[in-house]
Formats: C-alpha cells, structure tokens, sequence
C-alpha cells in the first residue's frame, strides 16, 4: 500500500476504505504455517503466500476474508498467474473476490503484453465496485505500459513478478 502522504488526494470512498485497509493490516494474522528449517526458496514462497493473505483480509471486512485468504494464497500457482486466477473466476465460490481477482490478473496480462485482454480485466475490476480496487484499475489503465515497470507513485515495480 502506498504510504499515507501519497494517498491524500484520494476520493472519499477510498480513503475510507484505506483506512479501514490500514486497520485491519495491523491485527491481520497469518493462518498459513511457516515452513519449519526451509529453504530462503521456501521462506520466500511463504513470504508471497502471506502477502496474498494479508492484502485480501485488509480488503475485504467479511466473517470469511480470512478463510479465502488463506485458501487462496495456499492454492495460487505463481508459475501460470492469470491463467490461474482466469479459471478460478469461471467457478468462483465468493463473487466478493472477482474485482481483486480481475485487479491481478488484468495487471498480469498487460505486463505480458496480453493488452486487450489485460484491459478488459482492468475494466471489470475498476467497475466491480471496491473503491481502492477502483483506484488501482483505473491508474493501472491510464498509465502507458511502458510507464508500469518503474512507477513513481509506488514503491513496487508494477511489472515486477509478484509481491
């Protein structure tokens, strides 16, 4: 998330969110069981699991974010993102999700090159309803791909691999 001096210009339905965001960011705790004598491969992996875990429970104020979360970030195949996320949306069990979902895999695409589809993704993520998902699509979709590698804004390379 970008830090609170950078997200001050953000609508008011963001912003409240983001803080409701921040809240929950600091009581979030893990389900997922750190790997015991792993590899800094396997730390690693576990480190991206947590990450996946620790944004959808911010997200998302619902009795179940923290199940999904920890479903999802234990099912996710890093090697075949979007084409994972793709046919998880086709059967996906809590619609809640879907504009993440389509956050992450429209981003994915893009930075592959895949633009049309990526775009289409960002739309229906930006139109899903989730107001920092809103921000994200929409800055993701006004930003020339070539600006996404090093964006300004952030502190994340946004066509990096992911967090």
């Amino acid at each position: 998330m970008a830090p609170a001096e950078q997200t001050g210009e953000l609508p008011s339905d963001a912003q409240k969110r983001l803080d409701e965001y921040r809240q929950r960011e600091r009581v979030f705790k893990s389900a997922l069981a750190p790997p015991r004598g792993g590899s800094p491969e396997e730390q690693a992996l576990y480190e991206k699991r947590v990450g996946i875990e620790r944004v959808i429970f911010s997200l998302f104020p619902r009795k179940d974010s923290a199940k999904v979360a920890a479903g999802l970030a234990l099912d996710l195949d890093f090697d075949r993102e979007a084409a994972f996320i793709d046919e998880l949306l086709r059967t996906l069990p809590v619609p809640w999700l879907a504009p993440h979902l389509n956050l992450i895999a429209g981003h994915r695409k893009l930075c592959a090159g895949d633009t049309a589809e990526g775009r289409r993704q960002l739309a229906g993520a930006r139109d899903g309803g989730h107001p920092l998902i809103r921000v994200a699509a929409e800055y993701l979709l006004n930003s020339p791909i070539h600006e996404l590698a090093n964006s300004p804004t952030t502190s994340v390379r946004l066509c990096s691999p992911s967090p």
